[in-house]
């Protein structure tokens, strides 16, 4: 079985003037369209996978423990953001496709004390631990893994953007909604 190769703007099925994330200007843009191919690229859900594992098995190591339960996950209350790339975004949209709909500062995916996006969830959900003794490894691991995750962005050919996860899933629910009653 050969390689799938994600190339921009290639071979769309959604509409060409499907909305564009622009979340800085110093990087490139990427239109929703584009995540939503890279989505359905094997090469690129093999390398997050294997990415995330190895993100995993690293973590595991510092045996971090989960106090508040997903209170993390109420960015507003919480008083923090959580950041992600869009190649983590195209990873998260091969599991789900039609993004929740997004209400107040809260993660769509968190309810019923637990994580309904774990297997596809983003880095930094997996680094972050309101633990006191994850301080000392998480900042050193979220910049190891943030260059690891900008050399796939460049190997797989996906447009690097680094946004607001909450920022990604209401473009990205913003646009299956047109797309689908379209």
């Amino acid at each position: 079985m050969g390689m799938t190769t994600f190339v921009p703007n290639s071979d769309r099925n959604e509409p060409a003037d499907a909305p564009v994330v622009a979340m800085n200007s110093d990087l490139n843009d990427i239109s929703v369209a584009d995540l939503i191919n890279a989505s359905r690229c094997a090469e690129v859900i093999d390398a997050m996978r294997d990415f995330y594992a190895e993100t995993d098995r690293l973590i595991a190591v510092h045996q971090p423990q989960c106090a508040n339960r997903g209170l993390c996950c109420r960015f507003g209350e919480f008083g923090h953001r959580l950041y992600v790339t869009s190649l983590e975004v195209a990873y998260y949209l091969s599991g789900h496709p039609v993004p929740p709909v997004v209400e107040d500062d809260i993660c769509p995916h968190a309810y019923d004390a637990a994580c309904h996006a774990r297997d596809h969830r983003p880095m930094g959900c997996r680094i972050f631990y309101c633990d006191p003794a994850a301080a000392s490894w998480q900042g050193p691991l979220t910049e190891e893994r943030l260059a690891t995750l900008r050399t796939l962005h460049e190997k797989l050919n996906v447009p690097y953007i680094y946004a607001d996860w909450m920022t990604f899933l209401k473009a990205l629910r913003a646009h299956a909604t047109s797309y689908l009653t379209s």
